[in-house]
Order: structure tokens, then sequence, then C-alpha cells
């Protein structure tokens, strides 16, 4: 098949890295592949696509000021993004996150293509979409052949609020190798340092459990524009010392395959790479239970434990009680890696080849399970 794949860059995150990976699965089985993104050269490729990939750049994604200034650049992207579909002629277009969607929904209008649109994040929490393009993604998420969500839940809301045909497909689990380190005292953390991550509820429950486990540490991969209101938090409660964060890195599965502890601390979720990858690497695993992703993943004291959103005390108690707790820490890491049978990057990947093939059927057979 000949696809197009859209997204806003190939930057760091769960999404990108989402969409390179189904990229570099297709070309392998010899599809024809092409990656649109809105940023240009200025947001570099962070995921490495396969050789076959084609990979095309718009270089519109820059900050615009003013009401004129905005709309104008957005019908750029619109145009762009016709044109660029249009000269490819692809069999399906698949577009990641909710502003890139209204936008490829938009630039292809009447040209008799079917468009998935992927949404990454809750949307019943999300407010960082804006007032605008709330209301364009429920006015044009209905032209979409099917509009994918992670979990049932989001499928739900998109059905009701945007009238849309909506399906549900998790993430499928990129290969990732057998974990071969021995368990270290640290916990650790991956994910953007910003709001939405939680990083500061995770900072303060590990400052109530320093005094306790003082030969832990803790360790964020990561990188955003919270990074020096994190690093003053943890100056103020006098951890600095043991919190190490670290930037992005290009292996977090290795760290997540030596760390004795993955603590998952977000505010909202889609469906969180992070604890999947983590699971998949056999580490015992703590999340809040926001209300989409993580139970999904975790059957709380079975394969990982869930706590509540922006619970400091519930999460530093539960990290006490595994941080205590060798033996438990390792049964939960080996049920755990049950999750690489249940997400196999085959296994989800022919969800979508069937979605691709023909999307009224896989909502009524998604509907009669």
């Amino acid at each position: 098949m000949r696809i197009v794949l859209v997204i806003s860059s190939l930057g760091v995150g769960g999404a990108e890295r989402v969409l390179s990976d189904m990229a570099n699965y297709w070309a392998t089985k010899g599809w024809c592949i092409t990656v649109i993104t809105v940023a240009g050269d200025e947001i570099p490729d962070f995921y490495p696509l396969q050789p076959g990939v084609q990979r095309l750049r718009l270089g519109l994604a820059g900050e615009t000021q003013g009401v004129f200034q905005k709309l104008g650049n957005n019908l750029r992207k619109v145009w762009h993004l016709r044109r660029e579909i249009r000269a490819i002629h692809p069999d399906a277009v698949i577009s990641f996150m909710d502003v890139n969607n209204v936008l490829t929904l938009l630039a292809t209008i009447s040209m008799g293509l079917r468009v998935f649109a992927s949404e990454r994040i809750d949307p019943a929490v999300n407010t960082n979409i804006g007032h605008v393009w709330a209301v364009l993604r429920g006015r044009v998420y209905r032209r979409a052949a099917a509009v994918v969500g992670q979990t049932r839940i989001v499928a739900i809301w998109l059905e009701a609020h945007c009238r849309a045909n909506a399906v549900t497909i998790p993430n499928p689990l990129r290969e990732l190798p057998l974990p071969q380190s021995v368990r270290e005292k640290m916990v650790l953390s991956v994910g953007r340092l910003d709001r939405q991550k939680g990083h500061d509820v995770l900072i303060e429950a590990f400052a109530r459990v320093h005094a306790q486990f003082s030969d832990w540490r803790l360790v964020i991969l990561g990188e955003g524009t919270e990074r020096d209101s994190l690093h003053r938090l943890a100056v103020s409660l006098g951890i600095s010392t043991i919190v190490d964060m670290l930037g992005c890195v290009n292996d977090p599965e290795q760290w997540m395959a030596r760390a004795g502890l993955v603590v998952q601390s977000s505010r909202l979720e889609g469906f969180p790479n992070v604890v999947m990858e983590a699971m998949a690497m056999g580490a015992a695993v703590i999340s809040t239970d926001c209300r989409s992703g993580p139970s999904e993943l975790i059957r709380d004291g079975e394969n990982g434990r869930l706590v509540p959103v922006d619970d400091v005390a519930r999460l530093a108690m539960a990290m006490a009680e595994l941080m205590a707790d060798q033996k438990e820490r390792g049964r939960l890491g080996i049920s755990a890696m049950e999750i690489r049978q249940r997400y196999a990057q085959e296994k989800i990947m022919s969800h979508w080849e069937r979605l691709l093939s023909d999307p009224t059927t896989f909502h009524s057979e998604e509907k009669n399970v």
C-alpha cells in the first residue's frame, strides 16, 4: 500500500515514536511510506526512519502572533499538505494528534481519500487544544474514515462529541531486548518535563521516603519547560544531590532494565508508552491511574501498582512498600512481562491493516467484541 503519515515533527515524544515505528514496520514489508511533518529542519528528527521511507518537511511550525497571522499560517499548512498529498496519491492518509488531524482532514476535502485520524491523548481532559480547534475537531472528525482512540473510553468520547466513526487500537510495543542488567536502587521516570507528566508529584513523594531509603536515587529522563522549576523543587526539599535529570536519551529501555522501580506520575495520558515499555523490560511499575491508559496495562497488585492522580501521600506509600521489598518488585516485574505478547507489534499492526482495508467492518467487529 501507499500510505502518508502526518505529524507535527519527529522530535522526542510518544506519538512521534509510535508513528516512526509504524512507518518503519510497513516499510520493511515493502509498502510505500511517506512521513510528512509540519515542522522543518528546526526540529531535528529524534527517531530514525528506514531508508525506504520518504520524508517531507513543510517547515511551517513557527510561532505566529495575532489572529490574522495565525489564520494565514494555518491556511498555508492546509494548502501545502493538500499539494503534497495530492502529488503522492496515496491509498490512505493517517494523521497523528488533534490539531494535525483537523488540518489534514481539511486539506483532503473532496480528494476521495480514506483519511484516518489518531488521537494520542484523552480529549475529555486535555484542554491544551484551545476552543477554536476543539470546535473544528467536532465538525471535521465525522469526515474521517475512522478516528482511532488508544482506549475504548476515548473512542466512546469521540463518538459522542464528534459523531466520529471511532475505533480502538492501542499502541504497538516495539521490539525490545530482554532485560540483562542487575537492578539498581534507582527510581526511574521517563517523560517530558511539563505539568502533564507530574514530575513535581514524584519529586515530592521521593522526598518523603528519602530518609528511609537514603541509598536510592531518582533519575528522570526527558526535557521540557519545567526543568528549572523541578530543580528548584528538589533543592527546596533537600534532595537535589540524589535527583538526576539527564535529558533525552536514545536507549530508555536500557535504563528501564536497570531500574529497581519505574514511576509514571502523569496527570493525563492517552496510552503511556513508558509504562508499557517498562513493564516489557521486567520493571516493577507504579503509575497514576489517570482516566485513560494506565489501567489498560496495569492490574493493580498483579503486574504493577496504580495510585490516584496528584496524591503525593499514596504515591510515597506505594514507593516505600516496593522499595522495601525486593521480592515483591521481582514478582511484579515478571508478571509485567506478559505485556510483550498482549501488545506485540505484529499483533497491533494487524489491527491497523484491517482498519485500512475496511474501516466499516473493523468498527462492526469491535462493537460485537
